[in-house]
């Protein structure tokens, strides 16, 4: 009778308790069974399988392979179904366009029929206030609302919305849009430090399969007046530095002038090798040698690629967009005004443009200062940090102190590499109840390990004999019995996987939205694997579709589809229920107060059709999809006014004003509500 080993560990009794023990040799094997929670006993393995099917076991996954703990009868082996190819031998993979979509009021049939209601309402008042002459007199009241009608009837919301996504190099901004897109490789991503984004890059819709790239340079007059604006710079700060006696003054035009000390250098690279004519010649021969200099670098005017597959796609980006891998040649992006690159990526198929940017810390300061004037033009920008350094990154901290700057609230966070997290470490980071669940997933995994193991043995000493029937049938139960094994081990590693990464996102998401509180909430902060999203991308469906859910790319790329349509939404309502109301208020004003220049026709016909247009718009406003509308405005009132309100720092500077205060003499105080009252 084979023995029990001591030190092989045993599941927890709150855990997964399925057993499978080692069949017993028919040719005087010794193996220690794998797993077993009664006593030792010399059943053969087919008693042992009649009472494990008599007294049930613990389900292994549900229907979406997930580990859990509910109980399941287990399925005897001859009923156990066969996943079976389909008859071309094809797998069936994860398909974008089947993602699960936002709510999207706005494409709502509801929506867009009060929409179309609403521009055909505006086209009646314009038709009714044209239908004389009066609104072609000069100056008249008439005359700007039949102009402002035509406007409103005009009016088309905005079909694109840009996302601009900036990072420091390697933090996995690039490797973040391709799997946005869908579209391995094609950003090019460095290792080496080294920035692969110099241009700003954007990533436009079209339908073909193949890539287009569209490349606009900037003219000859335009790079000279460039030039000329940071050869002056440059020759200010470096001519009269020590004339300049205010340090914050010195500081900046310091900064200024390396900004053009960085752009010369990336445009003429080999050729300018002594930087000390820029200030010995006179400031038209250098920037006459400059100009020419440029115009003999700089590529033709357009150029335009079509029918690329990604990687020659890639390829171009990389030379384009990138410093040049020789330091003697000049670089190509001070000359480009625009890259833009169509494909067919179904993110990008209701108007996204995704913007990949360079970083505000890079360490060209020209690129820099691209990055600053295009993130003010981006309707959201995403920050890209790593999470093991989110709450502490100062590229993160430069785009809020940015944003704050211009006053932009329309700011996110992508946390990076949530999968780069050791088990072992989180047990101690996280001692407690998490530490114990850690601990005991880690311990199933050994076990079926160890079960795998033995199982495999047995199966190699059955195929090394030749067997009898019964010993077939063992070898046959052997093998189901590691093909069960194979996929408990595979659920609790996904188990393991899942609950660290899990975990840890939330402390990153709940760190971060107190690091930065009141500037962005944890609907805009998240947190990606672009490595689970690429190991999974092509494994057959069923079996990849927890890990991409897993990799967070999925919730992010649902968000960015949805900037598109809550952005329209947001702008044709307001269309709907300010613009229009206004328009008809001062429509309906004119006509009470008397429209002396109007015949009492022309009033009669005006009021009838105002008449029409309200009880038309009050129909609108009360259905269903206005009822929605609702919802989603105070949603969206919520998001962007009423979670922005600083109530901490107001609370704060107020507390410290009556502390103030409280410190002042009472005629101070008087004196303080005397001047108050005259003014």
């Amino acid at each position: 009778m084979p023995s029990i080993d001591a030190d092989t560990p045993l599941p927890s009794s709150e855990g997964i308790t399925e057993t499978s023990s080692s069949p017993a040799s028919p040719v005087n094997r010794q193996r220690t069974p794998s797993v077993s929670i009664t006593p030792p006993s010399g059943r053969t393995r087919g008693e042992s399988h009649e009472l494990t099917s008599a007294i049930g076991n613990i389900r292994l996954s549900d229907t979406n392979g997930r580990a859990t703990l509910s109980p399941e009868p287990r399925r005897s082996r001859n009923g156990t179904p066969r996943r079976r190819r389909s008859s071309t031998g094809a797998v069936e993979q994860h398909d974008v366009a089947d993602e699960e979509l936002p709510d999207d009021a706005f494409h709502s049939p509801e929506f867009q029929g009060a929409f179309r209601d609403a521009k055909q309402l505006m086209s009646n008042i314009q038709s009714v206030l044209g239908s004389s002459n009066i609104h072609e007199a000069h100056e008249s009241t008439m005359g700007k609302l039949h102009e402002d009608a035509g406007r409103l009837a005009a009016f088309e919301y905005p079909a694109t919305r840009t996302v601009g996504f900036v990072g420091d190099s390697g933090v996995g901004k690039s490797s973040l849009l391709n799997s946005l897109l869908d579209t391995k490789g094609l950003a090019r991503t460095s290792n080496n430090g080294e920035a692969c984004t110099c241009v700003v890059t954007e990533y436009h819709y079209h339908s073909r399969d193949t890539l287009d790239i569209r490349v606009n340079l900037f003219s000859i007059e335009e790079l000279q007046d460039q030039l000329g604006r940071l050869l002056q710079v440059y020759r200010t700060f470096e001519l009269h530095r020590d004339e300049i006696t205010d340090a914050a003054e010195r500081q900046d035009m310091e900064a200024n002038a390396k900004v053009a000390k960085d752009t010369f250098q990336a445009m003429f690279r080999g050729r300018l090798t002594d930087e000390a004519f820029l200030i010995r010649e006179s400031y038209g021969d250098v920037l006459d040698r400059l100009t020419r200099w440029a115009a003999d670098a700089r590529p033709s005017p357009l150029r335009t690629w079509t029918g690329l597959s990604p990687q020659v796609c890639s390829n171009i980006l990389m030379a384009l967009s990138s410093e040049p891998a020789s330091r003697d040649s000049p670089a190509t992006w001070p000359y480009i005004r625009s890259i833009k690159v169509f494909l067919n990526a179904h993110i990008l198929s209701r108007g996204l443009i995704l913007v990949d940017l360079p970083g505000l810390r890079d360490l060209n300061s020209a690129r820099r200062i691209i990055t600053e004037r295009y993130l003010l033009e981006c309707n959201e920008i995403f920050a890209i940090c790593n999470i093991g350094r989110a709450a502490t990154d100062e590229g993160v901290h430069q785009v809020f102190d940015l944003a704050d700057r211009a006053r932009l609230s329309n700011v996110g966070i992508v946390c990076t590499r949530s999968d780069d997290i050791d088990p072992e470490e989180s047990i101690r980071d996280w001692p407690g109840r998490r530490a114990r669940h850690i601990e005991q997933l880690l311990e199933y995994i050994e076990t079926t390990n160890k079960e795998i193991e033995e199982l495999k043995a047995d199966i190699e000493d059955y195929e090394a004999a030749d067997l009898s029937e019964h010993e077939r049938r063992e070898l046959a139960e052997c093998r189901e019995d590691l093909r069960q094994a194979s996929i408990r081990k595979q659920n609790y590693d996904f188990e393991l996987k899942e609950y660290l990464i899990t975990t840890r996102n939330r402390i990153i998401i709940d760190s971060l939205t107190n690091t930065y509180a009141g500037r962005v909430t944890d609907s805009r902060v998240f947190c990606v694997s672009n490595t689970i999203y690429w190991q999974n991308r092509t494994a057959r469906k069923s079996e990849a579709e927890r890990y991409l859910h897993l990799s967070g790319i999925l919730q992010v790329r649902k968000h960015c589809i949805s900037i598109v349509a809550n952005s329209q939404r947001r702008i044709a309502t307001q269309y709907m229920k300010d613009q229009i109301p206004a328009l008809l208020a001062d429509i309906e004003l004119w006509v009470q107060s008397g429209a002396r220049t109007a015949s009492e026709e022309r009033r009669e016909a005006l009021c009838q059709t105002l008449d029409s247009v309200e009880r038309r718009l009050r129909k609108d406003f009360a259905s269903r999809a206005f009822c929605r509308l609702a919802r989603g405005y105070n949603e969206d009132f919520t998001e962007y006014v009423y979670n922005n309100r600083h109530v901490s720092s107001w609370s704060r500077s107020a507390k410290n004003a009556s502390q103030d205060w409280a410190g002042w003499h009472h005629s101070k105080l008087a004196m303080s509500q005397r001047f108050s009252t005259k003014e």
